[in-house]
Order: C-alpha cells, then sequence, then structure tokens
C-alpha cells in the first residue's frame, strides 16, 4: 500500500544519438572529402598556370620574341584551364550531390525530432527546429562549403610564392595569419551578440505566434494593440542586437580589408627593391600582385561570410541537442513471452526542471476487449499518460508493452496501423476526408468506408457536396462535430488493437455521443483495449471495466467499474 518513488533526479530522455559514425560510413565520408580535395587543387591548377604563363611572357618571351616558346607554353596552359575547369565541374557535381543526401536524411531526422519536441513540449517548439532545418540546408547548398575547401588554394598559392623568392613566402604567410586573426576575432567578438538577437527573435515570435492561434480572442477583446505594443518592444529589441552584431562585423571587415591591402603593399614593395637591387624582372611584380590575392582572398571571403556559417553553426548545434534528445528510439522486437493486451511496468514520468514527477509507479495490464477510463483532476497527467502509452514521449522510468511490443521503442511506421488516437484537439491533415480517415493517399476503399461505417461518419460525410473528396484541412469548413467524428473514423481505421481517446464527449451533442458509445462498444466486442479520459465517467458506466484514477500527489489507484466513478479526490493510495 505504499507508493514508489524515483530518484532524486531524473534520467535523461531519450536515446543518446551522439555515437560515432560506423566504420563504412567514416570511410565513405573520408573518400568523398579526399576526392573534393583533390578536385579543388586540381582546380587551382589554371590559376597557377596562369600566374606562370604570365610571369614568363614577361620575362622571356617578350624579350626573346621566340614564338615556339610562346606556342608551346600557350598550349600547356590551355591544357591546365581544361583540367581546372573539369575538376571544377565534377566538384560542384559532388558538393551538390552531398548536400542534397545530407539535406534529406536531416530532413527525415530532424523533421521527426520536431514532432516529438512539439508532442513532448508544445506545438510552437517545433517552429525554431524547423526553421534551423532551412538554416542548415541553406548553409550546405550554398558557396561556403566550397569556399572551405578553396582554403587549399592558398596552400598552393603560398608554395608558389615560395617557389618564386622564399621572403616573399613568408610575408603571404604572415598575410594569412593577420587575416586568419582578423576572423578568429571577428568570429569572438560577434558570436554572443549574435546569439543574443536570435534567441530575443524566437522569443518574440513565439509569444506573437502563441497569440495568433487565438485571433478571436486577441481581437474580440481588444487586446490586439497591448499584444502588438509588448511584441514590438521584443522585436526591436532583437534588431538591436542584430544591428549591433552586423556593426561590429563591418568594422571588423573594414580593419580586415585594409591589412589585406596592407601586407599586399608590402609584398609589392618588396618585389620592386627585387627589380632595383637584384635586377628582378617585372614578372615578378605580375606574380606577386596574384599570388598575394590568392593567398589571403579565400580567408577574407570565408570569414567574411561569418554571420552565415555562423548561424548556420548554431543551428545546427540546436539541432544536434535536438535529434539526442528527440531523435528516433531504437527498435527493440517484440516479447513473445509478454502477455496480449496493454502492459504497463512502473511507468513514470519526470520532466527536466520540475521538483517532482507527473507519474510514478503506475504498473497494470488490460486484458484485450476491456475498456479502462483515467480520471482525475485537471493537471494531473492523464494526457501525458496517453502519451506515453501511445509510444510519442519516452517514460523516465518503466514501459509499456502492447501484445509484447515496447510501444517507445517500435517500428512507427508499423506499429502505427495497431493504435487509434482521438487526441482533445482533433487536427485533421490538409487534403481530403478520405485520405485523413485511410492515414495516407495509399488507403484502401473499402477499410475507409467501413471506418466511417464504425464511427457513425458514413452518413455525415456522404451528405457533404464532395463526399469522401471534400477537403478537411484547417480552412475546409467542417464543423466541431464533424471533425471529431472522422477523427474518430481515422482512430478506428482497419480496427486497430489499442483504441486510445482524451475526452472524446467535449463539444460532441446528443447523438454524436451515441454514435461515439456505439463505435467504442463495437471495438470492445472485437477485441481491442479501450483507454479513455473523461470527466464524465458516468457517461461511460455502461461500458467500462477498470478505472485509473489519478492524483495530484503521483498517487494512483485502480478500481474495478462496480465502484464509485465519481473518484476526484486527492488522497489516493496505490492498490498493489
Amino acid at each position: 500500500m505504499s507508493v514508489t518513488t524515483l530518484p532524486a533526479r531524473a534520467p535523461a530522455i531519450g536515446p543518446d544519438r551522439t555515437a560515432p559514425l560506423r566504420p563504412s560510413q567514416f570511410g565513405v565520408t573520408a573518400f568523398t572529402l579526399f576526392v573534393l580535395l583533390l578536385l579543388t587543387l586540381a582546380q587551382q591548377l589554371g590559376f597557377i598556370a596562369g600566374i606562370l604563363y604570365m610571369k614568363h611572357m614577361m620575362d622571356g618571351v617578350i624579350e626573346s620574341r621566340n614564338m615556339d616558346t610562346l606556342a608551346a607554353l600557350s598550349l600547356i596552359f590551355v591544357g591546365m584551364v581544361v583540367i581546372s575547369s573539369v575538376a571544377g565541374h565534377f566538384r560542384t557535381i559532388m558538393l551538390t550531390a552531398a548536400a542534397e543526401r545530407f539535406g534529406l536524411r536531416l530532413k527525415l531526422e530532424a523533421m521527426q525530432a520536431a514532432v516529438r519536441n512539439a508532442v513532448r513540449t508544445d506545438a510552437g517548439s517545433a517552429l525554431p527546429i524547423l526553421r534551423d532545418i532551412s538554416t542548415v540546408q541553406r548553409f550546405f547548398s550554398g558557396r561556403t562549403p566550397a569556399a572551405l575547401l578553396d582554403l587549399t588554394g592558398a596552400v598552393g598559392a603560398v608554395a608558389l610564392m615560395f617557389y618564386l623568392d622564399f621572403w616573399l613566402g613568408v610575408i603571404g604567410l604572415v598575410g594569412i595569419a593577420l587575416s586568419a586573426s582578423m576572423g578568429a576575432l571577428l568570429v569572438l567578438t560577434t558570436r554572443r551578440l549574435m546569439r543574443r538577437s536570435r534567441d530575443r527573435l524566437d522569443a518574440a515570435q513565439a509569444e506573437l505566434g502563441s497569440q495568433f492561434l487565438h485571433p478571436d480572442t486577441v481581437r474580440g477583446l481588444g487586446l490586439l494593440p497591448a499584444t502588438l505594443l509588448r511584441w514590438q518592444a521584443k522585436y526591436t529589441a532583437a534588431l538591436d542586437a542584430e544591428d549591433a552584431s552586423q556593426h561590429r562585423s563591418d568594422t571588423m571587415h573594414e580593419l580586415d580589408h585594409f591589412i589585406s591591402q596592407l601586407v599586399l603593399m608590402t609584398a609589392f614593395l618588396y618585389g620592386i627593391w627585387q627589380v632595383i637591387e637584384n635586377g628582378a624582372t617585372a614578372g615578378l611584380l605580375l606574380a606577386i600582385t596574384f599570388t598575394m590575392g590568392a593567398a589571403t582572398h579565400p580567408f577574407s571571403t570565408l570569414f567574411q561570410n561569418w554571420s552565415s556559417w555562423g548561424h548556420a553553426m548554431q543551428a545546427w548545434q540546436r539541432l544536434r541537442r535536438t535529434m539526442r534528445r528527440d531523435g528516433e528510439p531504437p527498435v527493440r522486437p517484440p516479447e513473445p513471452e509478454a502477455a496480449t493486451g496493454l502492459l504497463i511496468e512502473e511507468l513514470g514520468f519526470w520532466p527536466e526542471g520540475r521538483k517532482r514527477p507527473i507519474l510514478q509507479g503506475i504498473g497494470l495490464r488490460v486484458a484485450p476487449g476491456t475498456m479502462m477510463t483515467v480520471q482525475g483532476p485537471n493537471g494531473v497527467g492523464k494526457s501525458t499518460l496517453l502519451r506515453l502509452v501511445l509510444g510519442l514521449m519516452p517514460p523516465t522510468s518503466g514501459r509499456v508493452l502492447l501484445d509484447g511490443q515496447d510501444t517507445w521503442h517500435c517500428d512507427r511506421a508499423a506499429f502505427g496501423p495497431r493504435i487509434g488516437y482521438l487526441p482533445q484537439d482533433v487536427q485533421l491533415l490538409e487534403g481530403d476526408i478520405f485520405r485523413n480517415i485511410g492515414r495516407g493517399p495509399e488507403a484502401v476503399a473499402a477499410d475507409v468506408v467501413a471506418a466511417a461505417r464504425a464511427a457513425g461518419a458514413h452518413e455525415m460525410i456522404g451528405r457533404l457536396p464532395l463526399g469522401y473528396q471534400t477537403p478537411s484541412g484547417a480552412t475546409s469548413g467542417l464543423s466541431a462535430g464533424q471533425r471529431r467524428l472522422i477523427g474518430l473514423a481515422r482512430a478506428l481505421y482497419r480496427q486497430p488493437r489499442l483504441l486510445v481517446l482524451d475526452e472524446p464527449e467535449v463539444g460532441m451533442d446528443g447523438q454524436t455521443r451515441g454514435l461515439m458509445r456505439r463505435a467504442v462498444e463495437e471495438a470492445k466486442a472485437r477485441g481491442a483495449v479501450v483507454l479513455l479520459v473523461t470527466h464524465e465517467p458516468r457517461t461511460w458506466n455502461d461500458l467500462t471495466d477498470l478505472r485509473l484514477l489519478l492524483a495530484k500527489n503521483g498517487e494512483w489507484q485502480l478500481r474495478p467499474a462496480e465502484q464509485d466513478a465519481d473518484i476526484m479526490g486527492a488522497s489516493l493510495a496505490r492498490v498493489d
């Protein structure tokens, strides 16, 4: 007769997604990078060949007037340019393919994590995650990855400068060091401002978005001016932080440009001194002009675009945290020896930041063909329990099995058809009624009609102008009762083994409630487990077999249906 407790600190929620790459993945990635580097070096051959071509033209061909030499050098130069162009073309193809492949994998993992995050927290939390996905995708499909590879060209330019003159190469290294230092300083001086601006902007957009979820209330009660005034203050603060970051970034760019010009002037003066004192040719001056820019320009360009790849890095870090916390859980095979029906073992949920768990130590079994109602005051975790049972959230402790299959550690595509779920707020997808009931475009017409008949929605749908092809999205104009019946038909599609209803009677008239009761009764008769959250337990007295009573202090009690249904007390003892 005691209540089980959880440890003082809840363990981390969700699987660990920080595992290293598998050997095969690492090998493919390393080989791809190696090929890209080779192609980049081959692409730089055209530039290096151009510098050497002009130098030899200035130093040898013009003075000797040897046309054979001119023809030979020109032929070599054309060949190098062809090789450079072909290498650049294939590098672009590989970068595009890699970006698309990475983007597809990112979409699959991050968008699923965004949905799980929205289930675990709230719907608005998914919007910044989707925006981060877009930011990272734009980064990898843009010019920045190519700019990173172009840094190898700076190595070739420095090597060429050392080939021309040792001290010229030293000046080039000093220029690169100064440019890299300015870039690092730019990162250090703007990173915090950029993060602050992004956080404030996300907070402002989230606040305004939450208000727009209830536009009738905001406008009807005259709250629009106050809402906009509050939002504008936060939005202005976010823009001020962004302006401060941009101003500091512009200042650093101007300073970097000044240093680059100073280094180029130093190298050019050194070249003039070599011409005057050591008889160097004008070709050296021409080579200095091009090679010094080639050595320092990639670094300057890279850090001038710091705002883009800085935002991408921050977005990637946030996505990594989200995917670690809300990533796809590992699939576990069903347990053949487990009892059929719904089995809940020591189930607990302790969200981060809370002093006490919402649910703890729940253990029970619901046999096939059994209906159990979940009752209790608001805020005791009834909807949370449903989400844990459905495998929409990872439990902090314990597990839930449906016919031996762990509902969290499962293949959701294969497990989804075995469950039916009607939430409090019925959300129909954009599309027609047929696709909503059939859970996708590949639904079987006979199964869709059977589900609609089971939910008592078939006649209602038949009275609509377009029948099953009637649009059913947010702007379809369907009434709340119609949407709820369609949602119930979707939950009953293909006779799921587990039917979960969250306050299904809310907003329904007597006739609609009767249709829903009949659907629940038929689901029980064919052997489904029915789990129903309700504040009106007497409505379901004749169908209920078990009652799970939850209290705000985390205690719970399982009672047979014959006992009094109006139990809302705060002191419940766990029955072992």
